[in-house]
């Protein structure tokens, strides 16, 4: 073999190393994202991987094509609230659904605020009845006891 022989075939033998890392490397990264309930994206497995997001759509676009796909498919109930399981904006779901919660505990306040009010009222009308009684008693008894 040639001295140029040599040459080309130690640049594809490292090239095909390289190549073969990146995949590895790419695979990687989607078991991690997938692991940890992230949405696997071109943009999160580019991140994750190190790797160009053209590489991926060159290489990888059937896969995470499918993987994105299943991922939107995947939900979850938060608070009577079916919301996406693992997308890129899950945050704003999960926020939206604690902004209606929120909203709810804050009207079942004000309703629980009148209603100890309304009790309050209620309830001093009633003191209020106890004690004119009292003294009608008071009286009778102050009267029987002069005779």
């Amino acid at each position: 073999m040639s001295g140029e022989d040599r040459r080309i075939a130690t640049l594809d033998g490292a090239r095909q190393r390289r190549s073969a890392d990146k995949r590895a490397a790419v695979e990687d990264a989607m078991l991690r994202l997938r692991d940890s309930r992230q949405a696997v994206t071109f943009v999160s497995v580019a991140r994750e991987a190190k790797v160009s997001r053209q590489y991926l759509y060159n290489n990888f676009a059937d896969a995470i094509g499918e993987e994105r796909a299943e991922t939107r498919a995947e939900t979850t109930i938060i608070d009577g609230m079916k919301v996406p399981l693992r997308t890129p904006e899950e945050h704003r779901h999960i926020e939206a659904a604690l902004r209606n919660k929120v909203d709810r505990l804050e009207t079942g306040l004000k309703e629980a605020r009148a209603e100890r009010l309304k009790a309050e009222r209620t309830a001093e009308r009633e003191r209020g009845k106890a004690e004119y009684w009292r003294r009608l008693y008071t009286a009778v008894l102050a009267r029987l006891s002069e005779q």
